[in-house]
């Protein structure tokens, strides 16, 4: 039997539903209600705080205790303080006419840039055409060097054509002769550049000296054939007309005639060899540049290829790098020469040995080197004197330290002490400002020690230091105190006490 729904009951169904629903939708509403009103209220109890709560959070933090360990080692008793680093002298290459007949002088060629380093031979510039090399020697350049020279400025030019493999032959130390001209050719060839002369002066010289042997010579020669022949005609010279006969004369005239004739070809002889060895190759003042040591460093160069050669054109730097501490009065104290140093380059982190070489005055003059000015006056006048003459005033230029006398009227005093290192000081140092200790005491072995801060003294004068355990107690140790260094004291405990390396002693709060 079939059933069948009425519409009734089809139209009753969704009513049920729907209240079923509305009611479900109430209770989820309202408790949503009650977790917003929850969560604002939790939210606002955070912001409202009573007085004595606001009090509290702005109150200071409670003290706590800064500790450092008890350590053993060897202290050294040293002074720690400022250095500066500097070359010994600076040389300001001022170039000059290697002629009289040079009225202007313009860099035609550079041979080196700012930071290069110079070898012994080496080209520094060109000048109007003229070579400008370097030379070590301690002499500056005040002349021109030719043959026939002798002197100090001779034996290092020799020395330095030596070093660089051009022989000098047999010429003695300081002499310039054959075997140094022909070493001074060599050199110029190797350098590129025509060897410099003495010039159509001295040739000329040498012709005249050279016409007189030869007649002399034939005068000689003559003479000598008639004596031997039994002529009686005195000799004539070369173009001379023929003298008309004479009567015999006797032996003994031409004996004395060609006596005086033989002096006389000595004598010319002589003067030949003398304008032989003035003439040939020779180094102008104003080619060469001597420096006390090679390599040197080229700190700056003002020109360039075009330009006028005015001044300074290359400055140089020779001889290594000094290094001189500035201490105060009280540091000095106490500091002597032998004691040992360390010096450390901030920047790089290089620590470099050392030993005090002298302690000097106080004063207020920066620490500086001599500035040495070469060529210049000096080559332009030896140019124009030939060789004559000597060294002149200043030939090798100034020696005033570099900058200003001193630091100012205001300036402070300090004690200068030189500092000799153990090894040569790298040429990136130069100009800088280091840190320099001098190790003044060292104990004989390692020592019980704490920092400086941690030692404190009572109003009856007896010092303590104050130790933390893991626990947080602290315990109060009489100590006397020793050696101190680098920020750090040696401490020995009372009699009864105890003061481990490892212990934590208070430091500050």
């Amino acid at each position: 039997m079939t059933t069948t729904s009425t519409a009734d009951d089809v139209t009753a169904a969704p009513p049920t539903r729907s209240r079923g629903v509305r009611r479900r939708r109430v209770l989820v509403g309202v408790a949503l209600a009650a977790g917003l009103v929850a969560v604002g209220g939790l939210g606002a109890a955070t912001w409202v705080k009573s007085p004595a709560e606001r009090a509290a959070q702005a109150a200071a933090p409670p003290n706590s205790l800064i500790t450092a360990p008890v350590v053993s080692r060897v202290l050294t008793k040293s002074v720690v303080a400022r250095a500066v680093v500097y070359p010994p002298a600076q040389y300001n290459v001022v170039p000059a006419a290697a002629s009289p007949d040079v009225t202007q002088l313009f860099v035609s060629k550079l041979g080196v840039r700012t930071g290069d380093t110079v070898a012994a031979g080496e080209l520094l510039a060109e000048v109007s055409g003229q070579p400008l090399f370097a030379l070590p020697g301690p002499v500056p350049a005040y002349r021109d060097i030719k043959p026939g020279s002798t002197g100090p400025d001779v034996s290092e030019l020799q020395d330095a054509l030596e070093g660089l493999g051009y022989s000098v032959g047999d010429d003695d130390k300081g002499v310039f002769g054959r075997g140094t001209a022909q070493a001074v050719t060599a050199f110029y060839r190797k350098l590129g550049y025509p060897v410099p002369t003495t010039g159509a002066t001295t040739q000329q010289a040498v012709d005249t000296a050279q016409k007189a042997v030869d007649a002399d010579k034939q005068t000689v020669d003559s003479l000598t054939a008639q004596k031997k022949a039994g002529a009686t005609q005195p000799p004539t010279q070369p173009g001379a007309p023929t003298a008309p006969a004479q009567p015999p004369a006797p032996a003994g005239d031409i004996d004395q005639q060609l006596a005086v004739a033989k002096k006389q070809l000595a004598t010319d002889q002589a003067a030949l060899a003398k304008a032989r060895a003035v003439n040939g190759p020779m180094v102008p003042a104003a080619h060469v540049v001597f420096l006390p040591a090679l390599p040197a460093a080229v700190t700056a160069v003002n020109g360039s290829v075009g330009s006028p050669a005015s001044g300074t054109l290359v400055s140089l730097t020779s001889g290594g790098l000094n290094i001189t501490g500035q201490l105060t009065p009280s540091q000095a104290a106490g500091v002597k020469p032998g004691m040992a140093v360390e010096i450390l380059a901030e920047d790089t982190n290089t620590t470099i040995a050392g030993t005090v070489a002298e302690v000097g005055a106080p004063t207020t003059a920066p620490p500086a080197g001599k500035v040495i000015t070469l060529g210049g006056a000096a080559a332009a006048g030896a140019a124009a004197a030939g060789n004559g003459g000597g060294p002149g005033a200043q030939p090798g230029g100034g020696g005033a330290p570099a900058g200003p006398p001193n630091n100012g009227p205001g300036a402070t005093s300090y004690v200068p002490v030189a500092i000799t290192p153990s090894t040569p000081l790298p040429a990136a140092l130069n100009g800088k400002n280091v840190r320099l200790t001098v190790l003044k005491d060292k104990a004989s072995a390692p020592v019980t020690a704490v920092p400086v801060a941690a030692v404190s003294t009572n109003a009856a004068g007896q010092t303590s230091v104050t130790t933390v355990d893991a626990a947080g107690n602290r315990t109060t140790v009489p100590v006397t105190t020793g050696v101190s260094a680098d920020g750090m004291v040696a401490v020995t405990p009372a009699a009864g006490a105890e003061l481990r390396p490892g212990d934590q002693v208070v430091v500050g709060k």
